[in-house]
Parts: C-alpha cells; structure tokens; sequence
C-alpha cells in the first residue's frame, strides 16, 4: 500500500474491540490484523482496546502489541492505564442492583457470573463456566456461595443458559431493570448487567480528553451490541463486515466482506485508502 502522508490521516486514536474484531474466529490475532495495527500506528494513530473482557485479562494483548495505553474493560466499567494503573474511571453497579441480578439468576437456574475487581465467581461447576473460560482464556472462575460477595458493587453481572432461555430472560430483564442498569445480550447465550454510565463510548471519550484528542479524530471497530454506543460516538465508527445488525447499523462505515479472521485488517485498510484517494467517508 502506498505511503500515507502522516498529516493526511485525521485520527489520533483508535478503539479496537478484541473478541471477533482484533482476534479471529480461532482467538488469535491473525497476520493481517496485526500488520493493520502497525499501520495506524506508523500514520501516528494511538491504537487502545475496548472490550467487554476484564481488565488483567486484556492485559496480554497489549504486551503482545507493543501498546502502552489506557485499557476501556468491562464495557467501559473500568478505564485504567495498561502499565502506570491510573484509573480514569469506574462505573459499577450498586450493592442492590447486584444483589438483586444475582439472586435472580440463581433463582432462575442460570449460570452467574460475578464480576469484582479481583476476579469472576460462580455458584457452581458448569458448562458454562467452561465455556467462558474457553472463549476468554481467563483465569480460573472462582467457585463459592454468591450472595455474601453480592452485597459489594460489581463491574458485571453475566447470566449465561442456553439461547432461548437467554432471549426470554433479556426482555423480561430489560422491563424490569433497565434504565439505571444497561442489560445487553452479548454473545447468544450471555446476558450481561452492567451500570448505565459503563459503555465503550463513555470510557473511550474519558480517555480522548485526557490525551487531547477531539472526539471527531477517534476512530473506533467493532462488532457487537456492546459496541453500539462507541461505533456511534466514534468520529467515525467502523463495523465489520460480519458485525451484528446493531453494530453495523449504528457505524458510520461497514467494512469489507470476507475471511473473519482478517476483517479488521480490510476495514482499517478501507479507511486508509478513502483518505489516500481523498474520498468523503
């Protein structure tokens, strides 16, 4: 690709979702992706991550890239720099609001996680549990009674079952919490609880005003519905091609069609090449 003028490029900083944007279907950043982050960071682009993953799980990636930058993490409940641990910012919610979500989901026979700034706990051995671990590659899920841990706010509470159950258990939650508590399906068979004020978009904008970065030079990928609010924050927000309806939806730019696991890479090289052209996004 021919070389970009660096006062051409008008983002100083872009957020990058990890599961199924940065990494590909085998949870691995892939050749092209990597080579995409190198690139908007040779255009002088800040490059940081945005993802609904905890903080110290999202550490690695940033050793891996050679990024030494704020971490948004846990859909924005946490906001923390990856290496001098200044936090920016914490949005968790209430020792009610927790209390009240975990008891419900035991009640409901759902698997639950909850998420305190130490770690993730469960009731019980399940499936599911390993399926969470199998996706995150986390740290073990600490087995334990929930309920003396849920009188302490949480950055998450996940109830996770089967699709359906999840589906039917979403609207019903939503009547009933929603408003001060952002309930969100996730992956099909995540339902993730999480305080109004933790989104991608909130923890991303408190990190571009403490670099000086106006919010029309941020550049934001992502895939998910936890990504609607940044992708639509985002001076520019890019979906890829294999993002949810939401997600593209609520993007300014949809990336290429094609291999998932390099579709980061085509939508940072589709926005390179508009702005290399001179063409209106």
């Amino acid at each position: 690709m021919e070389s970009l003028p660096l006062e051409s490029f008008p983002f100083a900083l872009a957020a990058i979702d990890i599961d199924d944007t940065l990494l590909g279907p085998d949870g691995l950043i892939g050749v092209e992706n990597r080579r995409a982050v190198g690139l908007l960071r040779d255009l002088g682009c800040r490059v940081m991550l945005a993802s609904g993953r905890r903080h110290a799980n999202m550490l690695p990636f940033y050793d891996d890239l050679g990024l030494d930058e704020f971490v948004v993490s846990c859909q924005g409940a946490r906001v923390e720099h990856s290496s001098s641990g200044l936090v920016l910012g914490r949005a968790c919610l209430s020792s009610d609001e927790t209390l009240a979500l975990v008891t419900e989901g035991v009640e409901r026979g759902h698997t639950v996680l909850l998420w305190l700034a130490d770690g993730v706990y469960s009731q019980a051995e399940t499936c599911w549990v390993d399926v969470y671990l199998r996706e995150t590659g986390d740290s073990p899920v600490t087995i334990t009674e929930l309920s003396p841990l849920a009188r302490t706010p949480a950055e998450k509470v996940v109830w996770v079952a089967a699709p359906s159950e999840i589906a039917r258990a979403a609207d019903e939650a939503t009547a009933r919490y929603g408003g001060p508590v952002t309930v969100m399906v996730t992956n099909d068979w995540y339902l993730e609880f999480t305080a109004s004020g933790a989104t991608k978009a909130a923890g991303v904008a408190s990190v571009a005003s403490v670099l000086g970065v106006p919010r029309g030079r941020v550049l934001a990928f992502g895939d998910g519905n936890n990504d609607v609010p940044l992708l639509g924050w985002a001076g520019l927000g890019v979906a890829l091609s294999h993002g949810r309806p939401a997600a593209r939806r609520a993007a300014s730019l949809v990336g290429p069609e094609g291999d998932p696991e390099s579709a980061l890479a085509r939508a940072v090289d589709s926005v390179v090449q508009c702005y290399m052209s001179g063409q209106a996004i």
